[in-house]
């Protein structure tokens, strides 16, 4: 571990493009940014006079110059050089709904926002006007069942896949607004998905059942056909031996493929640990221990990981802290 800092529950994070900049997004809905280098905040980002809602998550458009963040009911756009709002994304169309997940497009001036109503909105980021809206035929009621997790780009910018409750993936045509296939009968929900650097495989976290703890799911980009299955292993408490009826069930909340395509990095909420597979070999590489011990029980949990783009450092959030490791 390169350091650790205190830190009011860390919802959200986002390295930026030149990895100079780690955006934090806390529960009060502040956001603020962070030299990773130093540990030091620059600046906190936070729309005068408003009640936010917890930051959900946090994006970098591809030149650096915008963040993103998803406090709830709206999307804020920040300009990172002036520090200022240029623009808040709110559907007028729909009742508010939460937003869960936040991607930008990797060529083009669009930014996705999937929300808890089975939806995703497509917003050109030069006008602040929405393009349009990926209608999910599951439906929406007011489960969570229902809800749209995450969502990536693909390398060429044409696709976009999605993930909901409900234990499907999707592919999007970008110009039609169309399915071009699902990923169905998956056993566990997918949190969150990830695009390798190369564009062939498409990675997602799941969540757990009584029965399953979450896994890592490799798929090939093109046919949409799995490749592999990653499993989390079981790490005990040093000195215990701890049965399998009595471990917490773990969620692969976070998933990332190291900007090299080697591996592939997932953090897990439950036993609160970063691990690393080898994409080639499938093989597990390293885990990281996050737990924080005090008389037998941890009382850590992890909520985001980010790699940063120049692939020296993972970010983590904690409960109260945000870590950050050196890679190989």
């Amino acid at each position: 571990m390169i350091a650790e800092t205190k830190f009011m529950s860390a919802y959200a994070l986002a390295f930026s493009p030149d990895s100079k900049i780690l955006a934090v997004g806390r529960l009060d809905g502040a956001v603020e940014l962070w030299d990773p280098k130093t540990l030091t905040p620059t600046v906190t980002l936070r729309k005068p006079g408003k009640r936010y809602d917890g930051v959900l998550d946090l994006a970098f458009s591809r030149d650096g110059t915008l963040l993103a963040g998803a406090d709830g009911r709206s999307t804020t756009l920040w300009n990172v050089t002036a520090r200022e709002e240029p623009a808040t994304l709110t559907d007028t169309e729909i009742d508010p709904v939460q937003v869960q997940s936040l991607a930008f497009h990797p060529y083009a001036d669009v930014l996705a926002c999937a929300n808890m109503d089975a939806t995703v909105n497509l917003w050109d980021t030069g006008t602040h006007q929405k393009l349009g809206t990926l209608i999910d035929p599951i439906g929406y009621t007011n489960s969570r069942q229902k809800s749209v997790e995450s969502l990536a780009f693909s390398r060429d910018g044409t696709t976009i896949a999605t993930s909901n409750m409900a234990r499907k993936v999707r592919f999007w045509d970008i110009s039609t607004g169309a399915i071009v296939s699902t990923i169905d009968g998956l056993e566990l929900p997918v949190l969150e998905l990830a695009y390798s650097p190369d564009g062939s495989l498409l990675a997602g976290g799941t969540a757990s059942l009584r029965t399953r703890d979450g896994q890592v799911k490799l798929w090939s980009a093109d046919s949409q056909k799995e490749v592999a299955t990653l499993t989390v292993p079981y790490v005990t408490t040093p000195g215990e031996s701890i049965p399998r009826k009595e471990r917490i069930a773990r969620y692969v909340n976070s998933v990332q493929f190291s900007p090299d395509g080697e591996t592939v990095i997932g953090s897990v909420n439950g036993d609160p640990l970063i691990v690393r597979w080898d994409v080639a070999t499938r093989k597990l590489v390293d885990v990281e221990d996050t737990r924080t011990y005090q008389d037998g029980a941890y009382h850590d949990t992890v909520h985001p990981m980010r790699i940063s783009p120049d692939g020296t450092m993972i970010a983590a959030g904690l409960f109260r802290n945000v870590a950050l490791w050196k890679l190989p």
